[in-house]
């Protein structure tokens, strides 16, 4: 009897294991597709203003909503990035500019 219960707790595990992966593997696809919508959004229209609430479709608004939201948070991430790249960059100058005025006469 001992093992038959075994066999069942390895064979439910087995299936709960599965489902999560399924499951894992689903919300990771939706992310993808809601990602790629995002970037395709934003190189083919850039920042728009906000669209409007139709009560009528709530769906597709709460989907315009979103994809609206994602392009604005993007438009901010790449921003956000120059800016930090551009600092980066300051920097990685001054090093290089310090480092070169330390070197021995001979060496320059």
């Amino acid at each position: 009897m001992g093992e038959a219960e075994e066999r069942a707790n390895v064979l439910s595990m087995d299936v709960q294991s599965i489902f999560s992966g399924f499951l894992e593997l689903v919300v990771l696809g939706g992310l993808a597709l809601y990602t790629g919508l995002v970037v395709v959004s934003y190189l083919t229209y850039r920042p728009r203003p906000r669209p409007r609430v139709d009560l009528r479709d709530p769906a597709r608004s709460v989907e315009h909503l979103a994809v609206w939201l994602g392009v604005n948070i993007l438009v901010l991430a790449v921003r956000a990035g120059g800016r930090v790249f551009g600092m980066l960059s300051e920097a990685s100058a001054d090093v290089g500019e310090w480092f070169l005025s330390r070197r021995r006469p001979q060496t320059r």
